[in-house]
C-alpha cells in the first residue's frame, strides 16, 4: 500500500533528490529539515485535510494545511495536488536548494538593514465552476508591502496568504510562521479581488531566508 511517506519520496525523487525515512518523517539527502504529512479525512458534511510538517534544522515546525475535495482516496491525492501547488516547489528551493524558476521567483530583499534571500511561490488557484480565476496586479504588492511593515526577528520567516469566496461571504487568511498575521490581513482586505459565482479561493506561500554572506 502506497504511504503519504512514499508520495513524498516520489515528490524528491523527481527532483534527483534521495530520501530516508525514520518513523513517518522522511528526511530528503538523509538529514534536516525532515517532512511529513498526515491526513485527516472527510467529515460527512467537510473537506478532508492534508498537514504538512516540516521539522527545521532549530526544532522549529513549519506547518501548511490543505483541503481534500472528493471522497476516499481521491480526496487525499486532491489534497495532495494542493499541496504541490501550493507550498512544494517553495520548499524545495527555500530548504532544499532545488529550485524551479517557473513555479518560484527568488528575489533579494532588504529589509530594515537585514538581507533576505525570498522565494516566492505562484498563486495558486481553485474554482467550483469551470473559469477563470484572476489574481488582481496590486495582489503580490499589498503582500510584499505588508511583509516590510512586519517585524522580522528570525532567520527563516514563511508567509501564507489564503482568499476565499464562497457565494457572497469572503474568508481572509494570514500566517507567519504558522501565526495569525495581521498586517497580512489587512493587505489581503486591501486588494480589490474579483466577486464570482459558487465557490474560489487564491493561494500563496513564501519563504524569507536571512542571507548570511561568507568572507572572501
Amino acid at each position: 500500500m502506497t504511504t503519504l511517506a512514499d508520495v513524498l519520496i516520489r515528490l524528491f525523487n523527481a527532483h534527483d533528490i534521495s530520501c530516508t525515512v525514520e518513523n513517518d518523517w522522511v528526511f530528503p539527502s538523509g538529514q534536516l529539515p525532515a517532512i511529513r504529512c498526515l491526513w485527516h479525512p472527510p467529515s460527512a458534511k467537510g473537506a478532508g485535510r492534508l498537514d504538512v510538517e516540516v521539522l527545521l534544522a532549530n526544532g522549529n515546525t513549519l506547518i501548511e494545511s490543505f483541503a481534500g475535495l472528493g471522497e476516499g482516496n481521491h480526496a487525499l491525492m486532491d489534497g495532495v495536488q494542493n499541496f504541490v501547488l501550493g507550498s512544494f516547489h517553495v520548499l524545495l528551493a527555500s530548504l532544499y536548494g532545488k529550485n524551479d524558476p517557473e513555479q518560484v521567483t527568488t528575489e533579494r530583499w532588504s529589509i530594515g538593514g537585514t538581507d533576505w534571500k525570498v522565494f516566492v511561490g505562484n498563486f495558486s488557484r481553485r474554482a467550483s465552476q469551470a473559469q477563470n480565476i484572476s489574481v488582481p496586479k496590486s495582489a503580490f504588492t499589498s503582500i510584499e508591502t505588508a511583509i516590510f511593515n512586519t517585524p522580522l526577528t528570525s532567520e527563516l520567516h514563511w508567509f501564507r496568504t489564503f482568499y476565499c469566496q464562497v457565494g457572497n461571504q469572503q474568508i481572509f487568511e494570514a500566517l507567519i510562521n504558522n501565526e495569525p498575521w495581521q498586517q497580512g490581513e489587512v493587505a489581503l482586505k486591501s486588494i480589490p479581488w474579483p466577486q464570482v459565482a459558487g465557490y474560489s479561493s487564491v493561494r500563496n506561500f513564501l519563504v524569507l531566508a536571512k542571507d548570511v554572506k561568507t568572507s572572501p
